[in-house]
């Protein structure tokens, strides 16, 4: 969540950027390290006081943007907006709002000429003001820096919470401008599970018409889950109940689903996955690849023009170009004590249900019988059957594994 607010101030041009947090939320500095710098509220009184960690000196240097560290659907736009609109109203202060019913937050107060009279926070609200204003704070704020830190000196507890509100800082700061967002819906604050789960899912919806935008077909919205950091080519086509998280990138031209899952890994151009696909991280998939239904990649390079037709599992392979992997395929990559790799050549046949116990390698060019169980080398040109499986015969296998002359049985 901090990750969206943090890329919507970068993109806003913000150049300093500290994070005010918990001492006892040390996870959140630890994921923090090398994005911003993390400054501690040790005893924590309000979002005044949070602000007052940063030492009154630094503040007077700068014009200083605050936002809450939960709105996660606050756009880099609607930030540069205000940040504009502060500097050509040369106010103090800037603040954002929204208009909205539903809400029950900090209340805007208007003066007679519509400018800031104050903010009433929710639980100073009185019952007839919760029935009569419906434009609320956003937490969204700009400031003359050397204006807040005198403002800030000022503020006082004297409310219900016993808490050092930000907000007060207007009773001392005047005029102040009052920018209104055309979205509601940016304004969210992220408090509970419940508003988590409406913020994923505007997020989500913003992700996915990015996606189209750019070219990328996806049959049902509804049903399609894209992380922030997956990217999709032009002219693919994403079927219903694909989920493609992490740091994905499918290729052009590429056909996905339905009921995949993909995750970490790099699909090339024209290739398909599905239905029913499960590829993992670390697998990278080549052009012109067909991966069927109901099977599972993970740790694992394809190469171009292959083919892994349905119901198969590679783990930890790296497989040639324009290879086959017959149905029911599987590559036993763990001895019980560590993973171990299988090598695939090029123009390599797997016959059906042919499990590869590793580390072993088929050679290009070479044949698997269908069941056979592959427990030593194969050699190039070679076909193996059995169980275990042995060489039955041998071809010769040119450079471009164009030849098919036998070179003898055994």
């Amino acid at each position: 969540m901090i990750d969206w607010v943090l890329q919507a101030v970068t993109e806003a041009g913000a150049k300093d950027v500290k994070v005010i947090a918990n001492p006892h939320h040390a996870e959140v500095a630890a994921h923090l390290d090398g994005k911003a710098e993390v400054v501690y509220q040790r005893d924590p009184k309000g979002t005044a006081h949070a602000l007052l960690q940063i030492p009154a000196d630094e503040l007077e240097k700068m014009q200083v943007l605050v936002v809450n560290g939960d709105s996660p659907l606050l756009t880099a736009a609607s930030i540069l907006n205000l940040v504009h609109q502060h500097q050509e109203a040369g106010a103090p202060a800037t603040i954002a709002s929204v208009e909205d019913p539903t809400r029950d937050d900090g209340r805007i107060i208007r003066a007679a000429d519509g400018s800031l009279e104050r903010i009433v926070e929710r639980k100073d609200a009185t019952p007839e003001l919760r029935q009569t204003v419906h434009e609320f704070n956003v937490g969204l704020y700009c400031f003359d820096g050397a204006r807040l830190a005198e403002a800030l000196a000022k503020v006082t507890d004297d409310n219900k919470a016993g808490e050092f509100y930000l907000t007060d800082v207007f009773l001392h700061m005047k005029p102040v401008t009052v920018v209104k967002l055309s979205d509601p819906g940016e304004a969210m604050g992220v408090k509970d599970r419940i508003r988590l789960a409406k913020a994923i899912q505007v997020l989500r919806t913003r992700l996915l018409e990015q996606c189209m935008a750019g070219g990328v077909t996806i049959v049902d919205p509804a049903s399609t889950f894209i992380d922030a950091d997956v990217t999709v080519g032009e002219d693919t086509v994403i079927e219903p109940f694909t989920v493609l998280k992490g740091h994905t990138a499918i290729g052009a031209e590429c056909r996905i689903g339905p009921h995949v899952y993909i995750e970490d890994a790099r699909i090339g151009d024209r290739s398909d996955c599905g239905p029913f696909v499960k590829v993992r991280p670390g697998t990278e998939i080549a052009e012109d690849v067909h991966i069927g239904s109901f099977a599972e990649l993970v740790r694992t390079k394809v190469g171009r023009g292959s083919r892994v037709p349905h119901v198969s599992y590679l783990g930890d392979t790296d497989l040639g170009e324009d290879a086959n992997i017959g149905a029911g395929t599987i590559t036993a990559n763990f001895d019980g004590t560590k993973k171990n790799r299988t090598q695939i050549g090029d123009g390599a046949f797997v016959g059906v249900d042919t499990m590869l116990v590793a580390p072993v390698k088929l050679g290009k060019g070479s044949r698997t019988g269908a069941g056979s169980v592959v427990t030593k080398d194969v050699p190039d040109g070679a076909t193996a059957v059995g169980v275990p499986a042995r060489v039955i015969r041998r071809k010769q296998v040119s450079a471009d594994r164009n030849s098919d002359s036998r070179s003898g049985t055994r």
